[in-house]
């Protein structure tokens, strides 16, 4: 008897719970979404298919981070609930380094090689344009872009400071034997082979921050010459 009145406890208290739980109380009333950049928070809220009024414990949880994750720029997501009425969306976005010049358009590239969108103008944009890959094809949208060329753009970027980076507007790999960086204020750098550009960039970031604009005029500098090991970098001045 004692073994009945226990499980007849537990189910009457589930019962219980279950209805609690369709209380219009916890009707979902606010989705809050945090660590979103490229996404707005009007799309991941609409990638998600939770909206409000759903009801918060039954909610499809699962279902919206596996359409969240679709989207290329979604590496991660976790939702939690805050009772009694509000949802937070967590997304983890991936980091664009970079819109690579194709015959298709630009498209924006992640660290890790993975076409996160493609678009057909820059009218504001604030990463580096990659040029002098030659892609043949694109894959899907989300998928991995594999070229050598590509990948040795990407080593380059990721080895930049947060400064250098964001005052190179193109990095172009098309030459055989070195690498062209152009700046934001439009100067030519002949950065040379992949050898030692770790340190070639410290150098170039120490010159466009201690000598250009403050020692030399950008306007007075044809280009800058860094391929030549062993050597200091050459600032060729305009006639």
């Amino acid at each position: 008897v004692k073994r009945i009145r226990i499980i007849a406890g537990i189910l009457f208290s589930c019962v219980v719970l279950f209805a609690i739980s369709w209380l219009p109380v916890f009707q979902v009333q606010t989705i809050t979404v945090t660590g979103n950049d490229a996404l707005s928070i009007e799309k991941v809220i609409a990638l998600s298919g939770i909206e409000q009024g759903d009801n918060l414990f039954w909610c499809h949880g699962g279902t919206a981070k596996k359409q969240l994750r679709h989207n290329p720029f979604v590496e991660n997501v976790s939702i939690r609930r805050a009772l009694p009425d509000e949802l937070i969306i967590q997304v983890t976005e991936r980091k664009s380094v970079g819109y690579i010049v194709t015959s298709d358009g630009y498209v924006q590239v992640g660290e890790d090689g993975r076409m996160l969108a493609i678009q057909q103008s820059l009218s504001d944009y604030k990463l580096p344009v990659i040029s002098g890959v030659g892609l043949n094809e694109l894959p899907e949208l989300g998928g991995i872009i594999r070229n050598e060329k590509l990948k040795q753009a990407l080593e380059i970027l990721q080895s930049c400071d947060a400064t250098l980076l964001d005052n190179i507007a193109e990095l172009n790999v098309g030459q055989e034997y070195y690498i062209l960086l152009y700046t934001n204020q439009q100067l030519e750098v002949r950065l040379g082979g992949l050898e030692n550009m770790e340190q070639r960039l410290k150098d170039l970031d120490k010159i466009l921050t201690e000598v250009v604009g403050t020692k030399i005029a950008s306007d007075q500098i044809l280009y800058i010459d860094m391929r030549y090991e062993n050597s200091s970098a050459v600032i060729k001045l305009r006639d």
